[in-house]
């Protein structure tokens, strides 16, 4: 099983890596352009659409992800059926099931992305991009769910330290950390957050200016540590699809 485990970690962690190449090509055209004498210079900053904007391979990506890992806790609750007799254990795992059911159908816009319908007048009204979703209606409904999946997905190797082992936590121990392999994608995430964050909350960006010039500046320097120079909210997304996904499958590795 580790052996499995750190295959796909690996390509994982290589597709990643091939994102940001990629990546730094697009966002510093213009710089690179200006160097290499066989590409046509242009003063050309951007993302890949295909990969990074709805429905592109990023996104795609997650929702593959987000929808193996409902069928996996599905089999995990049905495998626990006649199990369990822990109210509170059984309500955590349904809360757990439901809520993950309802971060699928939110990140496909409830199937708007797969079947391309408009949205309603009320989605046009309070959704600030027009899709049939919360998330995008209000930061509450956005911030506070991505905070406590940041938490989930960096932290939970800790509950290990401060979970005893006594029965009455030991289900609610093995559910929230099924494996020790899932603190590499732990490590992974908060690698892609930390820097960012620092940044942010001591306001250090100085802005982005509107000339386009081949001097190496501060706010690409920047942009390159906090990795800001792809869609930083879509990556994290990714590895945290990746971490429920991998998490879900020692769930029923384990029953």
């Amino acid at each position: 099983m580790k052996k499995n485990f750190i295959f796909y970690f690996n390509l994982f962690a290589l597709f990643i890596v091939l994102l940001l190449i990629q990546g730094v090509y697009s966002a510093y055209y213009y710089k690179i352009s200006a160097i290499i004498d066989f590409l046509p210079f242009e003063s050309k900053s951007s993302i890949n659409p295909y990969i990074w904007n709805e429905n592109g391979l990023v996104e795609i990506l997650q929702n593959i992800f987000l929808l193996v890992s409902v069928f996996f806790i599905f089999r995990f609750i049905y495998g626990h059926k006649y199990e369990s007799r822990h109210i509170f254990f059984t309500i955590f795992i349904y809360s757990y099931f439901i809520g993950l059911i309802y971060y699928f159908f939110e990140e496909i816009s409830w199937g708007q992305h797969i079947f391309f319908w408009e949205s309603n007048e009320f989605f046009l009204k309070f959704n600030n991009q027009a899709e049939t979703n919360f998330h995008n209606m209000s930061n509450l409904l956005n911030e506070l769910p991505r905070t406590l999946l940041l938490i989930w997905c960096s932290f939970s190797f800790l509950v290990c330290y401060f979970f005893n082992e006594s029965k009455q936590f030991l289900k609610f121990k093995i559910f929230i950390f099924p494996n020790d392999n899932l603190k590499k994608i732990s490590f992974l995430l908060l690698f892609f957050v930390i820097p960012d964050l620092i940044v942010d909350k001591f306001n250090l960006h100085p802005g982005y200016p509107i000339d386009w010039i081949t001097e190496i500046r501060l706010y690409e320097i920047l942009d390159l540590i906090t990795f800001n120079y792809v869609r930083l909210s879509e990556l994290q997304e990714l590895i945290f699809d990746y971490y429920i996904l991998s998490h879900s499958y020692y769930l029923i590795k384990n029953i």
